[in-house]
């Protein structure tokens, strides 16, 4: 599971999602831990899974064959969490879909789409009771447009003329005009999100009809697409691709909009319906997702007079215990789950990555642990990795690493060794290493001016000011500092300081390594 982490101004500009972050316990792990994988791309998935033929709707594309809904997840891992979540759920409760054909309590079942073209479509501006997370639009909207019945009135429109998607919950004209709690617009030809924080027309943040189940797609023979589905129990944080939390409900274990589920490899479909084991199959292999409150295992899909009721409740069996949460953080376009590209120093991690400085600090998902402090043992591996390359190994540390303080066996003794042996260290004093200590921001300009320039290197005088209200020309390290920044390699910690004394993060490593050794 990824939470996403507060942002800090470190280094340089932060960016500023607008939604709540969520902090995380940071694994202090070596950064050998992880074997590095190399890889030419710094956008990419962590698994290559195959798609299928982008799913259509009129002449358009119900979205590019790779997006979040129409990937396959039948090979993912079972998600940790899968069991508790079944749980809260429900793992006794049964299955509805909640959408056919006739009516129920006086209006369609499911949520109904309309086909227009937008040149011939009036198109109408909405006055949304949550503005600030909407689209403006204007919205193609017919004079008696199919909307949903019931409580949440969706009216869905695709544009055929420019392929785009417009979505509305809680649509009603009034006088003619067109009033609403929120919209959004989606092009269809594109994988782009909503802002984070910002809902959509359902409460995730997330297109709806892309995961409806339509019966034109059953007749054709297969579903190749995720499905859409509701819990009563959500949580106070979300999953990717989901961009919104409405938490509701109490139970133990609330499910984060966003989590993807699926229909157990070994449940056997065989003596459904034809109809049905379309369905199920698409379950099986694409999943369902959470996105929305509502009745529990609900499952959306569009009304039409052709759905057979019976076949649909023939899927009243399934219950929860046949279905397992799946991990979907390899789905994620960036290579660490807990680094997205929202966070600041995403761009010099994915680089830091991309050069095989690293692996992370995790995996499964894999981690980069960003906030977490880089000790001296360490930085002696990044050092080295940079000046010599991904594929650098240290000659072995014979009988001693020449400090008291680091044995032989030490996992980094080797790196120390080199580090000290190229004259980039001589230690903190009397003999020792202090391996284990966090490396400070002033230590650090030292060490990557060394690192680069050769242990000789010794940067110009000071002079009157070193640029930082918090180092003074006598600071023991303001020369280095100085430079560190006339190099471009830092601009400091932010407010005109440069925090010396403060411990570096693996994120400002990152960055730190990136700008030193000018990584691709």
């Amino acid at each position: 599971m990824s939470r996403y982490y507060r942002i800090k101004m470190q280094d340089m500009k932060t960016k500023t999602p607008r939604h709540y972050f969520l902090t995380i316990i940071v694994l202090f792990m070596s950064v050998v831990a992880v074997p590095v994988s190399r890889t030419g791309s710094l956008q990419q998935n962590t698994k290559n899974i195959p798609a299928q033929a982008a799913p259509t709707i009129g002449s358009c594309p119900l979205f590019p064959s790779n997006n979040y809904w129409n990937t396959p997840v039948n090979t993912l891992p079972v998600n940790s969490l899968s069991t508790a979540w079944v749980n809260s759920i429900g793992a006794t409760r049964h299955f509805h879909m909640d959408f056919g054909s006739g009516t129920w309590d006086g209006g369609p079942i499911g949520i109904p789409f309309n086909i227009v073209s937008g040149s011939s479509t009036t198109k109408s501006y909405v006055n949304f009771y949550y503005p600030n997370e909407s689209d403006s639009g204007p919205y193609p909207l017919l004079a008696n447009p199919k909307i949903e019945y019931g409580s949440d009135h969706h009216i869905l429109t695709v544009d055929t003329d420019d392929c785009k998607l417009y979505e509305i919950y809680d649509a009603e004209k009034i006088n003619g005009q067109w009033d609403a709690g929120s919209g959004a617009i989606w092009d269809l030809n594109s994988n782009a999100l909503r802002p984070y924080g910002w809902t959509s027309a359902d409460a995730a943040g997330l297109p709806i009809l892309p995961g409806l189940v339509r019966y034109e797609e059953v007749a054709a023979g297969a579903i190749n697409h995720a499905l859409r589905f509701t819990v009563n129990c959500s949580a106070d944080y979300y999953l990717w691709p989901a961009r919104h939390i409405a938490p509701s409900g109490s139970c133990a274990n609330p499910v984060p909009f966003g989590a993807r589920f699926r229909l157990k490899a070994n449940y056997d479909i065989s003596g459904f319906s034809p109809q049905a084991q379309i369905i199920l199959q698409a379950m099986k292999t694409y999943g369902i997702v959470n996105a929305d409150n509502g009745s529990p295992w609900f499952v959306s899909g569009a009304p039409d007079e052709n759905w057979d009721n019976d076949v649909l409740h023939e899927l009243d069996i399934l219950s929860g215990s046949n279905f397992e949460a799946v991990e979907t953080a390899d789905l994620m376009p960036w290579i660490f789950s807990d680094v997205p590209d929202s966070y600041w120093a995403w761009n010099f991690v994915e680089r830091l990555y991309a050069a095989g400085i690293t692996g992370g600090c995790g995996v499964s998902p894999r981690r980069y642990c960003p906030e977490g402090i880089v000790t001296r043992a360490q930085m002696a591996v990044f050092l080295e990795r940079g000046i010599h390359g991904s594929s650098y190994n240290p000659p072995t540390v014979g009988g001693s690493t020449g400090f008291g303080d680091v044995d032989s066996t030490y996992w980094a003794g080797a790196w120390i060794k080199q580090l000290a042996g190229e004259g980039i260290t001589g230690g903190c004093g009397s003999g020792i290493y202090c391996p284990d200590s966090p490396v400070t921001r002033a230590q650090m300009a030292i060490f990557l001016l060394r690192s680069k320039h050769g242990a000789s290197y010794s940067p110009p005088a000071v002079g009157g000011s070193t640029g930082f209200g918090d180092v003074q020309p006598t600071y023991w390290a303001s020369a280095w500092i100085k430079q560190l920044v006339l190099e471009g390699i830092t601009a400091g910690c932010g407010s005109g300081n440069y925090c010396p004394e403060s411990p570096v993060t693996r994120a400002q490593m990152a960055v730190f390594l990136v700008r030193t050794f000018n990584l691709p």
